[in-house]
């Protein structure tokens, strides 16, 4: 039995094809380092030939105590599921899409801790600090605002009263 590491991983999509009835269904094969890749079928909109993405494997518990199983899902054998950020514990990223990582990560590999960035620019340590950072950004900004609303008041108070003296 593969450790939970293992069967939460990173997956590359081989083939993406729509599930014949099925409006939002697509029917995924999928490379999860494994040697035999996996037939995953999904709804996420966002998948895509080349792009790697976070998969749950028969086997895996998700964050909510749900165990993947294989099922028939649309008329097809699902051997797994494709995650969103909510199922990986990520903050940011829409529940629905799939959890797609970088181009480099290593197929097989655990899931990161935290979501990954596309953009090319370098990870940050914790998503949780970005979002503190932010909060402390924009407290700061508040208070310079509030400050030179203070200012505005008394310069304006000021120019009146030398209206009045002239």
């Amino acid at each position: 039995m593969a450790d939970a590491d293992e069967l939460i991983c990173c997956g590359l999509v081989l083939e993406c094809e729509a599930v014949p009835n099925k409006d939002k269904l697509k029917r995924l094969t999928v490379d999860v380092g494994s040697g035999t890749p996996l037939t995953i079928v999904t709804n996420a909109s966002n998948v895509d030939v080349g792009k790697k993405l976070v998969v749950a494997r028969v086997g895996a518990t998700l964050r909510d105590g749900t165990e993947v199983t294989k099922a028939v899902v649309g008329g097809v054998v699902s051997e797994g599921m494709v995650c969103d950020a909510p199922m990986c514990g990520w903050i940011g990223g829409g529940a629905g899409a799939a959890a797609l990582l970088p181009d480099d990560y290593v197929v097989g590999a655990a899931k990161p801790s935290a979501r990954p960035r596309l953009d090319g620019k370098a990870p940050t340590e914790s998503v949780v600090d970005d979002a503190a950072a932010r909060e402390a950004a924009k407290l700061k900004e508040k208070e310079e605002k509030k400050i030179g609303g203070e200012a505005a008041a008394r310069d304006a108070a000021k120019a009146a009263k030398k209206a009045e003296e002239a």
